[in-house]
């Protein structure tokens, strides 16, 4: 019994995992614009904006990039013509470096979710209501799966 719940589990990760997959590449639109927001550089966004500040160090492990590419994401939000981050030396430990969200990094971020929200309405929009309740209230199962890790 075991071995099929797990089977069953698993079948279901593969398939949220191949949704989300495509939900990613269904919301792309052509080439990148210069100044659009790359991937990690709104999951850094939504971090502070979620967090509040934060040492680069630790949203380098969430993110689970190297420290290389941390600091190139870093770099390019903090060196952008609108400075996305602020970044400076942390008043605890000085080897360190702390990161806040600048109001343009707030604005970005509402940009980048506005445009990607506005693309999956617009594959959403084709679901029954019946369908989009069921949809909201797996959805709210599975936010509250993850909120408990």
């Amino acid at each position: 019994m075991a071995t099929v719940t797990t089977n069953r589990v698993e079948d279901l990760a593969q398939e949220l995992f191949q949704v989300v997959t495509q939900i990613c590449l269904s919301t792309l639109r052509g080439r990148r614009r210069l100044g659009d927001l790359k991937e990690v550089e709104f999951l850094t966004l939504s971090l502070l904006q979620e967090h509040g500040t934060m040492i680069v160090g630790d949203i380098q492990r969430i993110l689970g990039v190297l420290p290389a590419q941390m600091s190139r994401v870093i770099r390019s939000l903090e060196n952008s013509e609108r400075p996305m981050i602020e970044c400076r030396i942390n008043t605890r430990d000085k080897r360190k470096i702390d990161v806040d969200l600048t109001i343009n990094g707030e604005k970005a971020l509402v940009d980048y979710q506005t445009k990607r929200v506005g693309r999956i309405v617009e594959r959403l929009a084709d679901l029954s209501d019946d369908d989009q309740d069921d949809l909201i209230r797996s959805l709210n199962k599975l936010h509250g799966l993850l909120e408990m890790r």
